[in-house]
């Protein structure tokens, strides 16, 4: 490992780390519903649950790993202290997803759009964005903040025009059919959604920290240093008596 003292800027609050995360996590249900409906028709609901469900899950975690990684990295940067080469194969494989995902959504988008040649629209928007984060976190957190908040509106109010629709909606509801394989399958399919959390765990290296967490580290240091004095002071007696 290169040793390096270089400290990258804590600029991005929490409502630019949120705006991040929800362009990257929260849209994701844009095309996962319709996604999920394509792979299960009308039974497609128990498979968005199941989906929730982990996401739910899989967000508790990355509450924790934020936590108690402040700096970034997320899940790679806690496996680090295991193995080194598990966490860099994490990494890259992270680097990969990415690539992937971002590939896949914009190539995505573009096809809805019914454009001609989407491919080339895609590269010219992934190209566009990748220029944009040239500015760094703080810019581009603002402007995914400034197109967040109109995209929750209108999230909220096709939500509200939705709630009329719900009695015929249960009405189709329909349960699981087919094989546990195809199932699993078309839950694979749209797991797909998760894709993107690692934004915000790398972004916790560049969010403010919260005022009190110097006070906090303080005691956390404490507490072990006295846990530390008292098993050795138990050790030590331990010795004595035997002599």
């Amino acid at each position: 490992m290169i040793p390096t003292n270089v400290k990258r800027p804590r600029n991005v609050d929490w409502k630019r780390a949120a705006a991040i995360l929800y362009g990257d996590w929260g849209t994701s249900k844009a095309y996962v519903i319709g996604l999920a409906f394509a792979v299960a028709g009308y039974a497609s609901f128990w498979l968005i649950a199941l989906m929730c469900v982990l996401t739910a899950l899989v967000g508790i975690n990355y509450m924790i790993i934020c936590r108690l990684y402040p700096d970034g990295g997320g899940v790679y940067a806690s496996v680090r202290h295991r193995s080194e080469v598990i966490s860099i194969v994490g990494a890259f494989l992270l680097i990969a997803d990415y690539l992937v995902t971002a590939a896949i959504s914009a190539l995505s988008a573009f096809q809805y759009l019914g454009v001609p040649h989407p491919e080339k629209f895609a590269a010219l928007s992934i190209l566009i964005i990748g220029l944009l984060n040239l500015l760094g976190p703080k810019q581009t957190g603002g402007l995914a903040f400034l197109i967040s908040v109109p995209t929750a509106i209108v999230v909220v109010v096709l939500g509200l025009f939705s709630l009329p629709h719900m009695g015929e909606a249960i009405g189709h509801l329909q349960p699981l059919h087919g094989t546990f394989g195809q199932n699993w399958a078309g839950f694979v399919g749209i797991v797909l959604a998760l894709s993107g959390v690692e934004a915000i765990a790398n972004a916790t290296g560049v969010m403010k920290l919260d005022p009190d967490r110097s006070l906090c580290l303080h005691r956390v240091v404490w507490t072990r240093r006295a846990r530390l004095e008292r098993i050795a002071d138990h050790g030590w007696r331990r010795q004595r008596a035997r002599r």
